[in-house]
């Protein structure tokens, strides 16, 4: 699984806007990119659709950096801190698409939404009780304070790896 900071564990997956628009069957057929000298670059994309949003991003005023081409093509970015989480999910949609991105199918939705809500129940299995309902084919911790308590995050990364084991999560930041 990509890196998930523990401060504050910020995701938005595969929501109605991602999930129209970002399927999870592409992961399959990502590249790594190399630099011209053959090394692996810090982002993970040098010329590949995570350049593409990454650079579409910026252009649409977020500071973002370069996600690998599978999470771009998976729909599993999460936005910056401090960013108003909407816009950033209306241009990472759009910017997914000016990548080639193509629209995910009713399957593939239906998918999601079995996924999320196994997530959903098992973190309040978890201990987590007051975990809040989710928005059918989506999860998000956003508002939920205690997902910055280091265990939320393992919980969180298990229940993500048992029931959703395609979901991968990455920073945008």
């Amino acid at each position: 699984m990509t890196h998930i900071t523990t401060r504050r564990l910020r995701v938005v997956i595969a929501t109605a806007l991602l999930a129209c628009t970002l399927p999870l069957g592409l992961a399959a057929c990502s590249t790594s990119s190399t630099s011209s000298d053959g090394a692996d670059t810090a982002a993970g994309a040098t010329s590949g659709i995570g350049a593409q949003w990454g650079s579409c991003m910026r252009d649409a005023g977020f500071d973002v950096q370069d996600p690998d081409d599978q999470t771009v093509a998976s729909g599993i970015t999460k936005p910056i801190p401090g960013v108003d989480e909407e816009a950033f999910s209306t241009a990472s949609a759009t910017c997914a698409e000016q990548a080639g991105v193509e629209p995910a199918s009713s399957a593939d939705h239906q998918k999601w939404e079995r996924q999320y809500d196994q997530v959903a129940s098992c973190i309040r299995d978890n201990g987590y009780e007051d975990f809040p309902e989710q928005q059918p084919g989506s999860i998000s911790t956003n508002d939920y304070p205690r997902a910055e308590e280091p265990e939320f995050d393992q919980t969180f990364r298990d229940c993500l790896a048992e029931f959703a084991p395609d979901t991968q999560t990455q920073d945008a930041g």
